[in-house]
């Protein structure tokens, strides 16, 4: 193979290792970011659900406070009973002490009804903790994992240029400036290989002659199609 032509497959290669890298390394803090925000919202559920199960005991108590004046009021009427001089006041008393006993029912009803509901907050968070712990964990190693993996990454990528710089060095200034004109004009794209007679990058068939000379990969030769320096790579040889 013509050597600036293999220099160029390795730059080719190369930039498309750096290109992978740098993406990764800039998804990698949002991944992270997401890991967190999940972790968040799982946080804030668990709290919320401790928040029902303290307002839910809140109620209770106050409705047994409720209670506790209604009950006041008819031990105050019934004693009030024993001093009344007429029918008519102690109609009025009884209907009063009626009244408190009806309310006192429905809040006790009320408390029962909070009380079950209470059970149910109880159990809820009970599995939102566990699970808050299992994502948790989940989520530390997670978040290890991609910082492991994101300064692996910026190792390989200083390699990955260092590498460049050398195999540009080989290269003439006008072959580089060829390269970096095409890579720009295709999105990073430069060398293509021909695969069964075809450019790779836009699928274009090779004319019979261009198609012979690419194969003995002896020159930089250019895609009529695209533009690409084309490479050509044989085909597998069946088993």
């Amino acid at each position: 193979m013509n050597v600036d032509l293999k220099n160029l497959v390795e730059l080719q290669q190369l930039d498309d290792t750096i290109r992978s890298l740098e993406a990764e390394i800039q998804s990698l803090p949002r991944k992270i970011a997401a890991i967190e925000s999940q972790l968040t919202e799982h946080i804030a559920s668990v709290e919320a659900d401790k928040k029902k199960i303290a307002d839910n005991q809140k109620s209770r108590r106050k409705r047994e406070g409720d209670i506790t004046v209604l009950r006041e009021k008819i031990s105050k009427h019934k004693d009030q009973m024993l001093e009344v001089r007429t029918n008519e006041q102690y109609r009025a008393l009884q209907h009063e002490i009626d009244f408190h006993e009806a309310a006192i029912q429905k809040i006790e009803d009320e408390i029962l009804t909070e009380m079950i509901e209470s059970e149910s907050l109880e159990r809820q968070l009970r599995s939102s903790e566990k699970n808050l712990r299992e994502e948790r964990a989940r989520a530390d190693i997670e978040i290890r994992d991609a910082r492991e993996r994101k300064q692996q990454d910026e190792e390989k990528l200083k390699e990955a240029r260092s590498q460049r710089q050398q195999v540009c060095s080989l290269l003439s200034e006008q072959i580089y400036s060829s390269y970096e004109r095409i890579s720009a004009a295709r999105r990073g794209r430069a060398v293509a290989a021909v695969v069964n007679g075809a450019c790779e990058a836009c699928h274009v068939r090779l004319r019979p002659q261009a198609y012979n000379d690419v194969q003995a990969n002896e020159q930089i030769l250019n895609c009529e199609s695209c533009g690409c320096i084309l490479v050509y790579v044989a085909p597998p040889v069946a088993q």
